[in-house]
């Protein structure tokens, strides 16, 4: 134990101070050397340096540092993909409310048309009906239905742009 004491007196500042310069948090830098002086105590019985012991430490204090940058990146880019998925989830659900809000309002508008404009409306959007089919089926000509038609979607895309402008501004 005195080996390990005199070992970190004689290494702990100078690490620290390489530590610092690298990680530029002084937190980190004194959770890198402890987590070296802890690594080296638990491995002791089986450590074997082969040339200069404080070449061993930098090495491995470099290694560590490296060890924690990764980690840093690491999580930094996690990070940002949680950021970027939060951003598309946000943004889908915004584009769902915005588009389910345009839909009622659509839907309330259409209910203010005059029954018979309403009833060919319907006919030729949500039952796709040709213009023949919708004066066959409701004994008008063709050309009543398609003027009633244009005459609804008139309308409906001056209340869709008054109700946006009210939106936008």
């Amino acid at each position: 134990m005195a080996a390990f004491d005199e070992l970190y007196s004689r290494y702990w500042e100078m690490l620290f101070d390489i530590a610092c310069k690298k990680l530029h948090d002084k937190d980190d830098a004194k959770d890198i050397v402890h987590d070296l002086f802890l690594q080296l105590w638990n491995n002791r019985a089986s450590l074997h340096v082969y040339k200069s012991f404080s070449g061993f430490l930098f090495i491995s204090l470099k290694n560590k540092i490296i060890d924690k940058q990764r980690l840093v990146v690491s999580r930094q880019k996690k990070n940002t993909e949680i950021g970027q998925k939060q951003s598309e989830v946000y943004d889908a659900v915004n584009e769902q409310l915005n588009y389910n809000e345009l839909n009622t309002f659509l839907n309330q508008q259409i209910d203010l048309l005059p029954e018979k404009m309403r009833e060919i409306y319907l006919l030729s959007r949500e039952e796709g009906l040709s213009i023949n089919q919708i004066a066959d089926r409701l004994l008008l000509s063709p050309q009543t239905v398609k003027n009633q038609i244009s005459n609804a979607l008139k309308f409906l895309r001056k209340k869709v742009v008054q109700h946006m402008m009210t939106i936008l501004f």
